[in-house]
């Protein structure tokens, strides 16, 4: 018992010999497939040891871009069809109104009934369109020079008052019909590329119909009855929101169908248009345009 109370165990070595081997492979190995091998890119310049730790990492070691300032949110209008919005619109004062619209004649003509191929006729124009283009302007959503400086003049409440003024006027752009019942005999087989689109648009295009949102058959919130408006003005802004000069329409529905329009098939809506200056107001119907 005593002998086996003095017994010395052997140190055996082993264990750490195979540990330290172990550590050794992984060293070398993380050295050569992170520090050396990730290194070389076969068209490409020798990176550097961080990023070939990165690169082998499968991360992106670029930080640059999340350094960079994003740039400003751009949005198409300010404006939004809340009550707040409506109540603003509907508060507006035809008599104040009308001292306002005197700075109008100049481009828009009396009483808001244009001559010109530039402006375009604001009487009888909804008022709610009116409000919006206005609005537009003054915070730069929509671009000119004339209009912009106008409109950072005006108060919100002058706007509601012009817009209500220009929309009760007489001498106006023809009503759109009480009943909006879209005109028969229209289909996507109709041969007038104009009445086409008008009235069933373009399926193959995913171009719906423009009286969907302008009427007769329908109505668009703050889109405006093109009827009676002068044929270059109209195609002038289907050409603008095809290019991407013009950016206020909200969600983008002008730019992606004007964008799909040949020059003949703006040239016979423009056209379209003009001449329904003269047609019954039973045949009335509207262009995709979100703006007067």
């Amino acid at each position: 018992m005593a002998r086996d109370r003095n017994t010395v165990s052997p140190i055996n070595p082993w264990p750490k010999v195979a540990w330290a081997l172990v550590a050794g492979v992984a060293v070398i190995s993380i050295g050569l497939g992170f520090g050396v091998l990730s290194r070389y890119q076969q068209n490409d310049p020798t990176l550097d040891l961080w990023s070939a730790i990165c690169r082998g990492l499968g991360l992106n070691a670029d930080i640059a871009p999340a350094k960079e300032s994003e740039p400003a949110l751009r949005t198409p209008s300010r404006i939004a069809w809340t009550t707040h919005t409506l109540d603003q619109v509907s508060a507006g004062d035809v008599r104040h109104g009308s001292f306002i619209a005197m700075n109008c004649v100049a481009c828009h003509g009396q009483n808001g009934l244009s001559k010109s191929t530039v402006a375009p006729t604001l009487a009888g124009m909804d008022a709610a369109a009116i409000f919006k283009q206005l609005d537009d302007f003054r915070f730069g959503k929509r671009t000119s020079g004339v209009m912009e400086a106008i409109a950072k003049t005006l108060s919100v409440r002058d706007s509601a008052d012009v817009a209500a003024y220009l929309a009760a006027q007489k001498d106006r752009l023809p009503p759109l019909p009480p009943a909006r019942i879209p005109e028969s005999g229209h289909g996507p087989r109709e041969s007038d590329p104009a009445k086409r689109l008008v009235y069933a648009g373009d399926p193959r295009r995913g171009i719906a119909p423009c009286s969907s949102c302008h009427g007769p058959g329908g109505y668009k919130l703050g889109a405006p009855a093109l009827h009676g408006q002068q044929a270059a003005y109209i195609e002038r802004q289907l050409a603008s929101f095809a290019q991407g000069l013009r950016q206020n329409d909200i969600f983008e529905q002008m730019r992606v169908i004007a964008r799909q329009l040949t020059t003949d098939e703006m040239q016979a809506l423009a056209a379209f248009y003009a001449g329904a200056l003269q047609s019954p107001p039973t045949t009335h119907a509207g262009a995709h345009e979100d703006a007067p």
